[in-house]
């Protein structure tokens, strides 16, 4: 619980900075997250590879305007992590491929802080963005679902699962970089995202099986950016 706290007091902290900074804007994104975990070979060890797991991620956007194009960006967002396994063997059925088989999906729910250093270039309509910097995360729950394949999926299990009990590492810290585009619509700038991040950190924390798992993740977010500060001017002036 004290690790908990000092998470989120991190955080906050890293937002509230933000207000003692000459050019500030705040904002909201929301997208899709495509998880995966990076493997050593499954094989020797009898389990098949991993597919992305296909979600929603969403967030608080901060953006502290330096100079020269240059700014800092923290956030605080919602990434679901994880992972895919599906296993099946195609059968035909007049002439028709169908798939039959099972997937089962391992769901990790974090809430993140990346901590971007980020560089604007670009004109006062329409411009670009590039990002990169560490992200800190922290894994509140997870989930284990399961679904039987014949044409459609059917939902078979579908629980949550005690990330302590099975020795995952909560927190984790990985790098991220990014492309962005923006456009100024009047008092409001809207943008588009896509970055990837890599976790540093071992997910699993069993001592016997080191199968050096780590988090990595590509997401396409769009949202958009409200200046608070009175007379503001982008980070490019």
């Amino acid at each position: 619980m004290n690790t908990t706290k000092r998470f989120f007091g991190t955080a906050i902290a890293l937002l509230i900075t933000t207000f003692t900074f000459a050019q500030v804007s705040l904002g909201l994104k929301a997208g899709v997250n495509y998880a995966n975990i990076s493997t050593p070979d499954l094989s020797i060890v009898g389990i098949p590879n991993t597919d992305a797991n296909r979600s929603l991620t969403f967030g608080a956007v901060a953006e502290i305007g330096i100079k020269n194009g240059f700014s800092i960006q923290p956030e605080l967002n919602f990434s679901k992590k994880g992972f895919e396994i599906s296993q099946g063997i195609p059968i035909e059925l007049l002439n028709v491929n169908l798939p039959i088989g099972v997937k089962a999906i391992t769901d990790l729910n974090y809430l993140e802080v990346p901590v971007l250093g980020k560089y604007s270039f670009g004109n006062e309509k329409v411009g670009a963005y590039v990002v990169a910097g560490p992200t800190m995360g922290y894994a509140t729950s997870g989930r284990f679902k399961t679904a039987a394949n014949f044409i459609i999926d059917i939902n078979v299990v579908n629980r949550k699962f005690d990330l302590d009990a099975l020795n995952i590492s909560r927190f984790d810290i990985g790098g991220t970089i990014g492309v962005g585009g923006t456009m100024n619509l009047g008092n409001t700038k809207w943008f588009v995202d896509a970055r990837y991040t890599h976790g540093f950190k071992k997910l699993d924390n069993v001592p016997v099986i080191d199968l050096d798992f780590r988090n990595k993740n590509f997401a396409l977010t769009t949202g958009i950016m409200i200046p608070l500060t009175s007379g503001y001017s982008s980070p490019r002036a």
